[in-house]
């Protein structure tokens, strides 16, 4: 579902004729299609299979009872153990000072479990992921959003779990396209 729809400058041909479309499924993110010369810029899901989900959650039981740091920036084995009552933990990384609770870590692990058994259900990715705007569509955890020009970039760096930027560039020079409905806008000097 489109949320917001604007033109800005295409990368390519320089007309403001690049249509976004802010996307609410499935996740928030952005699509771009210059009206002119066909310019394309969107992103894709992480593709994940049986392997890649065994990967991640062995990574992410590593980071639950603290062998290794929770963010995968730092991915330092210099972890304390804050405090321990019964099955609860907190940890702290002594790199990069990370704090994390084995809690925290167990609600991601389910999560990623639950996306796993789904697609194995037949059930597809885009259906399954989170559509919450500044979380991991895999784990949920909160990671913000930054943008990779006008594209939503999604990296988690506690499962993983990133989206792939691709860019279509149409096959004729920008300089000979003609759009009189779009016109360049005035260089400066």
């Amino acid at each position: 579902m489109t949320k917001i729809r604007h033109l800005e400058l295409c990368p390519y041909c320089h007309r403001k004729a690049l249509e976004v479309n802010e996307l609410d499924e499935p996740y928030p993110r952005v699509e771009a299609v210059c009206k002119c010369c066909g310019y394309r810029s969107y992103d894709r899901p992480m593709p994940l299979d049986e392997n890649k989900f065994r990967d991640i959650l062995d990574k992410l039981g590593r980071k639950q009872i603290g062998e290794i740091c929770v963010d995968d920036k730092c991915g330092s084995d210099e972890v304390i153990r804050l405090l321990r009552e019964g099955k609860y933990t907190e940890y702290r990384c002594l790199a990069c000072g990370f704090e994390w609770n084995s809690s925290e870590m167990e609600e991601v692990i389910d999560r990623v479990k639950e996306v796993r058994r789904r697609l194995r259900e037949g059930e597809k990715l885009e259906d399954v992921l989170i559509h919450e705007e500044g979380v991991c569509p895999l784990c949920g955890w909160d990671i913000g959003h930054r943008y990779e020009g006008y594209l939503v970039a999604i990296e988690c760096s506690i499962c993983g779990y990133h989206n792939e930027f691709r860019e279509e560039f149409p096959e004729v020079d920008p300089d000979t396209i003609d759009c009189p409905e779009y016109e360049r806008p005035e260089e400066a000097g």
